[in-house]
């Protein structure tokens, strides 16, 4: 059996309240997901900028 399907099996024997929350931990998962995608590609964008000669600077370089 499936993880979806054990899922399924186990939605059908929730009672409607708990289905509610369900529904909303499921959002907050895909949504947490989309936010993990999106940093991954928002780093490896940022990354594509930057060569390997590129200067790094320490917080004592900067100044005021």
């Amino acid at each position: 059996m499936t993880t979806k399907e054990v899922v399924v099996e186990l939605i059908e024997r929730l009672p409607e309240e708990l289905l509610q929350e369900l529904q909303h931990y499921a959002e907050y998962l895909y949504t947490r997901s989309q936010h993990e995608q999106w940093l991954r590609i928002s780093l490896a964008q940022l990354g594509a900028h930057y060569g390997p000669d590129e200067v790094d600077y320490l917080p004592n370089d900067l100044t005021r």
